[in-house]
Order: structure tokens, then sequence, then C-alpha cells
């Protein structure tokens, strides 16, 4: 069985080696995220471990989320068990977050789902008081780089998650490889577990392959068409994004989807197109606000 070295204890966090079964020529630093709570293991381990990589669990206190650590520390800490070996740093949310901002000092190949540090100043008001207790560099641009270019995973129809990757993810790595999952949320991650696709996306992410997409949806869901029709859309390509938005509707009908076809049919100027959805919609909200109505009467009686 892989054993484990504890490299850093304190009640804010926790640094943890764990050895694959034989030695491995990467090292996977994995970030917990927000909701895990603070232990010796966590995200990330038993799927390195499972592909045959050692790894370091840095897990931290979910009120502090890694804030308790400096870039000098984490070096400190790792840099003597990489011993040259490539390092991949690996984090969701909050965990997104302290691999981009201390996978820099580790020249690590950096992959970050959903970037997300709640308590930054960008995202809680930019106050003083929230400058003053973030204890990190405020930008990412200001901290050591990564000579690797970093793949970042996000909902662009997530607000939250879109500002944070604006603001403080693209100015630090402008030639990122960008993925964007729409209606994925904030929890890109999960539904990629949920949808059996997470393991063979991180393998393959692990072993050094760019790939051309991430779709998380599979193609018996409608948002799989849904989100070929997104990237098509924002590629310029309006009559491709029309076919997978139509393909989407005939497997379900949803404002998201009316609404992103409604906007190509204009873009291509086809105002049949557009007052036969438009119509389509309506009639598609009227009848949901019966079926809402309905069921909350049948749970009131």
């Amino acid at each position: 069985m892989p054993d484990y070295q504890i490299l850093s204890a304190t009640p804010k966090h926790r640094v943890v080696h764990h050895r694959a079964e034989t030695s491995s020529c990467k090292l996977i630093v994995t970030f917990s995220p927000i909701n895990e709570k603070l232990a010796y293991s966590g995200f990330g381990t038993k799927t390195a471990l499972s592909l045959g990589y050692d790894t370091v669990y840095v897990g931290s206190h979910h009120k502090v989320m890694h804030r308790s650590l400096d870039i000098e520390t984490v070096e400190r800490l790792i840099a003597p068990i990489a011993a040259g070996r490539e390092i991949i740093a690996y984090g969701a949310s909050a965990g997104a977050y302290a691999a981009l901002y201390f996978g820099g000092q580790l020249n690590a190949k950096i992959i970050g789902f959903s970037p997300r540090l709640p308590v930054h100043p960008y995202l809680s008001g930019n106050s003083q008081k929230s400058v003053n207790e973030l204890e990190h560099v405020l930008d990412l641009k200001d901290v050591p780089k990564s000579e690797h270019k970093p793949i970042i995973i996000y909902d662009p129809m997530d607000k939250i998650d879109a500002k944070f990757a604006e603001q403080w993810v693209h100015p630090g790595y402008p030639d990122a490889h960008v993925y964007l999952a729409p209606m994925a949320g904030h929890g890109v991650i999960s539904r990629l577990r949920e949808t059996g696709n997470l393991k063979r996306t991180i393998k393959a992410l692990f072993e050094g392959h760019i790939p051309k997409s991430i779709i998380v949806w599979n193609p018996d869901h409608y948002n799989y068409h849904y989100t070929k029709g997104f990237l098509a859309a924002d590629a310029g390509s309006d009559r491709k994004a029309l076919y997978h938005f139509k393909a989407a509707l005939k497997m379900a009908e949803h404002r998201h989807i009316y609404y992103a076809l409604i906007q190509c049919a204009r873009r291509l100027g086809d105002t049949d197109l557009v007052k036969r959805a438009e119509k389509d919609a309506y009639l598609y909200k009227i009848a949901r606000q019966k079926a809402i109505r309905e069921q909350k009467k049948a749970a009131a009686s």
C-alpha cells in the first residue's frame, strides 16, 4: 500500500506527501476546494495514486482557503520531493486559485477548474479590510509565473467565476489554454464526475495532452449540443450553432436554448426563424408555469 509523510500540519493547513507504489516521473500537487474538511488526503489524492503518480495534498481549513501558506513556504516544502520531476498543480474552486497562485513558483503545469476565492477583494468588495485580510499578493500577474500555459476550465455563464477569470486569471496568464463549459455551473468538475468523464479527462491532462475541447456533457444530454452551439457561436459560426441549438431543443425545451437560438437567428437575419422561435419559447414558458402551479397545488393538497 502507498504510504505518506506529513510535511506540515497546523490548525489551518495540512501538506502531505503520498507515495505511489512505484516511483513516478511526475509529482501531482493537489489543492483542496472550499468544502473539504481539513485532512491528510482529499481532492485528487486517490485519482493521482490510482494513475501511478506520487502526489502532495495541500489541504486548507475552509475558512482559511489556502491563505495561511505563502509562496516561499509551499516551494520549500515541495521542491525537495519534486527532485527534478515534472510538477502538476491541480485544483478546483479555491484549490484552483491555489494551484495558480503557488504553481508559478514551482514552475508547474497548472490545471484549474472554476478558479474562485470568495474572500478575494475582487469578489468581496475590494475594501481595504478585504485587501489586508487576503494575506496574498492581490494580482496573479504580480506573482512568479510558470513557463507552462495553464489549463483553465470554467462556466462563462457563472457570473462569479467569469468575473474572477476576467479580473484575476486572464491578466496573469493571457495565453492560458481556456476551456468554456456553459451550463456546468461552478461545479464543472462535479458535472464531469456525474457524467463519468472526470477520470478519463484528468488522466489525459496529467499525461500532457492539450485537448481541442472539453465537453462536460454526454452526447445524449441536451447541454452537449448546447455547449457545441455556444462554442460555435463564440467562434463566429452561427449556422453551425443553429444546428446544435435545434438539436438540443429536440431533446428538451429550455429557456437558455431558445434564447441562444433566437440570438443566432437575429445575427443571421432570419426573421422567420426568430418569430417561430419566440412563439415556441412563449408557449414553453406558459406550459412550464402551468406545470409549476399544478405541482404546487398537488403538494399542498
